[in-house]
């Protein structure tokens, strides 16, 4: 076992000469396993080692025992030692979380508060082969999602330094053997027995069948684990070319947004990579109820004939697709209202979203342009009124014979649904449209040798 570690911890880099490792120490045998193996390495390479132990308060005087043997062993093998008891049931009182999530929670405020008083370069913990294997199952049957199954990591950031297992590499029977061969004792937590929960239940049950299977299942797990990891970054570094495509929003209220034409002309594997980038920025990663079902209707939004539609994710997270456009976001949507305003010409109508349409006398007929629109005035009766849209709403368009509904309009224009209901309409008195703003100029096609002429101008917000 001792060979396989050494490999291990080179492979990967677990540790430099001087490095300041802290140790988690249950007590257990996989934690008393890797605490004597780092204390042995100490031979070798100059280690400065802290043991960290800590009584979760579940297995009253049991625990507190543990606690006194880890101290007891540290003490025997000239290792500093810090302890520290929590009360997990009065934290899942207060944080609602469950058993295993509270106490995990705050084993790891220690962990972290102990990384910054010390210094710390590395925290150590005991996980081992066959732990691996139980993660990677696990996470097999709750999720079809590829991000969702990557196993434990070899190491990661933590604090001010990074977190480390060195033990992945081999498995409990292995650990065991190591401990009978160099005599030493552990404690055994009866809990892991129990089937209540259920990485307990995989370890007895379904472990064990796999093992059967191939003696080496835990090492497969992990090289599986590794090459996982090594393609999966390599994908989020190829979707970052997909996230330039993409708006991000710096607002208090974050949203994203992309069109929808650009998004699909990467490959589909990169497209499920920046989806899932971009969750982990609205969710601020903590996203687990999203699930491949989310994915899948994500994927389907994209391709989907309808112009116009909405997905509800978790956590009131809306998804919008908007002919090109697609919004993610929070922000829930209010109830656009109505307005109507009426003015003269030499009068301006201040619409709700800081827009204006000015009306005013013309003896000249320059060129109109989209925000601008020339009205012959014999045919305008007044005064004036700018308008939201309304139930069967048509309009009489230049050059053509007939009339065309509003909603048509939009529809080929592509406005986006959410912007209809707010679309300013100019009319008369009589309730002739004569400007679907930007969109359609109406009225009796202008003389331009005659005037005076009407002239129509909208300014949005930006230019106001």
């Amino acid at each position: 076992m001792d060979r396989i570690i050494h490999t291990f911890i080179s492979k990967h880099q677990l540790l430099e000469p001087n490095d300041k490792v802290l140790v988690a120490v249950s007590g257990g045998p996989d934690s008393i396993a890797l605490l004597h193996f780092l204390c042995s390495l100490r031979k070798t390479m100059p280690l400065k080692i802290i043991a960290l132990s800590v009584d979760h308060g579940l297995r009253g005087q049991e625990s507190m025992e543990d606690l006194d043997f880890v101290e007891n062993i540290c003490n025997k093998w000239d290792v500093e030692f810090v302890g520290t008891s929590v009360d997990v049931n009065s934290y899942k009182e207060e944080s609602g979380k469950g058993t295993q999530e509270a106490a995990r929670t705050l084993r790891y405020f220690f962990f972290e508060k102990m990384m910054n008083t010390y210094q710390a370069d590395k925290l150590a913990m005991g996980h081992h082969g066959d732990d691996q294997a139980e993660t990677i199952m696990m996470q097999l049957v709750r999720s079809a999602r590829p991000e969702a199954v990557h196993g434990i990591p070899v190491k990661r950031p933590f604090a001010n330094g990074e977190i480390i297992r060195p033990l992945l590499g081999v498995s409990k029977a292995q650990i065991a053997s190591y401990l009978a061969t160099h005599h030493i004792e552990a404690r055994i937590d009866p809990t892991n027995e129990e089937t209540d929960y259920t990485r307990n239940a995989f370890r007895r049950h379904v472990l064990p069948f796999m093992k059967e299977q191939n003696p080496k299942f835990h090492q497969h797990m992990q090289a599986w684990s590794e090459r996982v990891r090594d393609e999966r970054v390599y994908i989020r570094e190829q979707a970052q070319e997909v996230l330039k495509t993409v708006h991000f929003s710096s607002n208090v209220e974050k949203f994203v947004q992309f069109s929808n034409r650009s998004f699909k002309t990467f490959p589909l594997a990169l497209q499920r990579t920046a989806f899932h980038l971009i969750l982990n920025y609205l969710y601020m990663k903590q996203n687990e109820d999203i699930s491949y079902l989310h994915e899948e209707m994500f994927m389907n939004l994209l391709s989907d004939e309808k112009p116009n539609a909405t997905l509800d994710f978790p956590q009131g997270l809306k998804v919008t697709r908007a002919y090109d456009e697609i919004t993610l976001s929070f922000h829930a949507a209010q109830e656009p209202e109505a307005f109507s305003y009426t003015f003269q010409p030499g009068e301006e109508a201040n619409l709700p979203d800081g827009s204006l349409v000015i009306a005013e006398w013309t003896e000249e007929c320059e060129s109109a342009g989209r925000y601008v629109h020339l009205c012959d005035s014999h045919h305008v009766k007044l005064p004036l009124v700018v308008r939201t849209r309304k139930d069967g709403d048509r309009m009489r368009l230049k050059g053509m014979r007939g009339s065309k509904k509003v909603k048509d309009i939009f529809i080929d224009q592509k406005v986006p649904a959410r912007l209809r209901d707010t679309w300013p309409i100019v009319t008369d008195q009589t309730g002739e449209i004569l400007w679907v703003v930007g969109l359609k100029k109406g009225g009796v096609l202008i003389d331009l040798s005659s005037g005076p002429w009407l002239r129509l101008q909208y300014k949005n917000k930006a230019d106001t």
